[in-house]
């Protein structure tokens, strides 16, 4: 019984051990943002197995002092020793080329190989550190690769990336541990930290033929929150059964957390349907159609990783775990994207303080579903990339496949898009005076392939919408001042004294003017020409629209025309 309580401890603590080592933090190093030395593969092979040692060391103290406890649960201070003992655990991430890892097996992955590697190097036959290459010995190798002695375990300098010159263990090598693993398992450890850790936990453990490996893909702490340790590595015999990669209480813990997801998906499925109820087709915005993709990304996004934490399923079983979670969330975040963007247009569309015309609805719905796309598009770029695909190659066969079809309609999509930017971007309004190119009218609307004026002289014109984003288009509507240039022409038999008086004359007409911009006025002789001289009068009228510009402006001309008079001064 004394033998079996050991065990629970031991194990308990083993588990942690293998676990703790991604979530510790660096308490203890004086200089806690120092790189390991990766110079080359002298120091990378050191490094590695001097950390793992010395986290082997570390962490055996903290667990004797556990089993020597009567507790159910490890006290904080324990946690506090364990963290500390790891502090230096996450720095072993760096002595590995991790490239060939996809980004969404990096946290699994990484530390299974970590693991796998620590095993097989407890294992073999290692040179002593004297024989292997140092940093001077590389730099005169043309060769910037070594390999252990009898192995197929390759160190290689990084050429490319932000790793460069450093000598981490080869990606191929990472690739192929769980093979080494596999080969060397039932090798006996050679002597050190190893050897001590696998003698203690065979001589406690109830499966002896277990390894540190094993109990990394098979251990229930994870239910540790929950559950008391000591009663967890309590688990009858069937339990513990290994099947398929993983053992019968995974299988079990799977098969639950399956279970409980699409329950969570068939209920969030059924809310959507019942808001529509039997008018499938009613308008308005269906918010509640939302439900089931936000449904799909919590269950793989929140409920299987944390069913992965207590479980803690490992090798291939878990990488197609992996894979099919975030597969799941890329696929929910790009369907919950497209539905969004629909309900939105419809919300916008929908709304009783908007007044639109029943085309620019129509643009509305286009342009927030064509957002929709765009946004799911690159949702589902960025999510290949990170399941390890050439996503971006893939964008770019399919963009070279349908360039035939794009220049066959390269003038329609050319005016659709330019449509959705003249309603984005309203460069003018319908009901506007507006000037676009050499054309100029008041607009009347703004189709799907062009948008439509009236001309002064009552003709309809219809410019390619792509033709008005591409011009220049100026909104005459929208003037707050409206700029007026006059030369007025004298005969050049007007003396000095006659201009000047004309000239302070008109001055003083547009001081005392209250539709004229004072700040603007600028009333000038300004030329000689042939025949006659020429007076520039420079001034902005304040009116909003061309009535009252024009009559603005023909009040200004009369009292000038009353001046000219008044002056004896002829016209030209």
């Amino acid at each position: 019984m004394v033998i079996r309580t050991q065990s629970v401890r031991w194990s308990a603590f083993l588990a942690a051990f293998v676990f703790g080592i991604v979530s510790a933090a660096s308490a203890a190093d004086n200089y806690p943002l120092r790189p390991p030395d990766t110079s080359s593969p002298r120091a990378t092979l050191q490094g590695f197995i001097a950390a793992t040692d010395d986290i082997y060391r570390r962490m055996k103290r903290v667990m004797e002092d556990y089993a020597e406890s009567g507790r159910l649960y490890p006290t904080s201070e324990e946690g506090r020793e364990r963290l500390a003992a790891l502090s230096d655990a996450a720095k072993l991430f760096r002595y590995l080329d991790l490239s060939n890892v996809p980004p969404v097996l990096r946290n699994t992955v990484s530390l299974e190989r970590i693991v796998q590697l620590k095993e097989v190097l407890d294992r073999i036959e290692l040179p002593p550190f004297t024989d292997i290459p140092d940093q001077g010995a590389m730099a005169q190798s043309p060769a910037k690769r070594w390999r252990v002695p009898n192995t197929e375990i390759d160190i290689v300098r990084i050429e490319t990336g932000p790793r460069t010159g450093d000598y981490l263990v080869a990606a191929e090598t990472i690739e192929r541990l769980p093979e080494f693993y596999e080969r060397v398992k039932n090798l006996p450890y050679r002597p050190g930290p190893g050897e001590e850790l696998d003698n203690a936990y065979r001589n406690l453990s109830d499966s002896g033929s277990a390894t540190i490996y094993d109990a990394l893909l098979s251990s229930p702490m994870g239910l540790s929150i929950i559950v008391p340790p000591r009663w967890l590595l309590r688990l009858p015999d069937w339990a513990k059964v290994r099947f398929a990669g993983a053992t019968a209480w995974q299988w079990l813990g799977v098969a639950i957390g399956f279970v409980m997801g699409g329950l969570i998906v068939w209920l969030a499925d059924r809310a959507g349907r019942q808001r529509r109820g039997d008018s499938e087709a009613a308008p308005g915005p269906h918010w509640r159609a939302l439900m089931l993709p936000l449904a799909v990304i919590f269950v793989a996004g929140l409920l299987m990783p944390f069913l992965d934490t207590i479980l803690r399923m490992g090798g291939r079983v878990r990488m197609i775990i992996e894979y099919a979670q975030t597969g799941a969330v890329i696929l929910g975040a790009a369907w919950l994207a497209i539905i969004f963007f629909a309900v939105l247009g419809e919300t916008i569309v929908g709304s009783e303080r908007l007044t639109i015309p029943s085309l620019d609805n129509q643009l509305i719905r286009l342009g927030t579903r064509l957002v929709g796309v765009v946004v799911a598009t690159a949702i589902l770029i960025y999510g290949g990339d990170e399941l390890g695909f050439p996503a971006y190659s893939v964008v770019a066969g399919l963009g070279v496949g349908g360039l035939a079809v794009a220049l066959a309609a390269q003038s329609t999509v050319a005016n659709l898009i330019g449509s959705l930017l003249l309603v984005l971007e309203k460069p003018f309004r319908v009901g506007q005076y507006v000037r676009i190119g050499t054309s100029e009218g008041t607009v009347e609307d703004v189709g799907f392939r062009s948008t439509r004026i009236r001309t002064p002289d009552n003709s309809l014109l219809s410019i390619p919408s792509s033709a008005v984003v591409n011009a220049t288009v100026e909104n005459l509507s929208v003037r707050t001042k409206r700029r007026q240039r006059l030369l007025i022409p004298v005969t050049n038999d007007t003396s000095h004294q006659q201009l000047e008086k004309l000239v302070a004359g008109i001055r003083q007409v547009l001081t005392n003017n209250p539709l004229v911009d004072q700040n603007s006025c600028q009333v000038r002789f300004n030329n000689f020409a042939e025949s006659h001289m020429e007076i520039l009068v420079i001034f902005y009228l304040l009116v909003e629209d061309s009535t009252s510009e024009l009559t603005a402006r023909e009040a200004a001309l009369f009292q000038i025309m009353d001046l000219v008079k008044e002056a004896g001064v002829q016209f030209a």
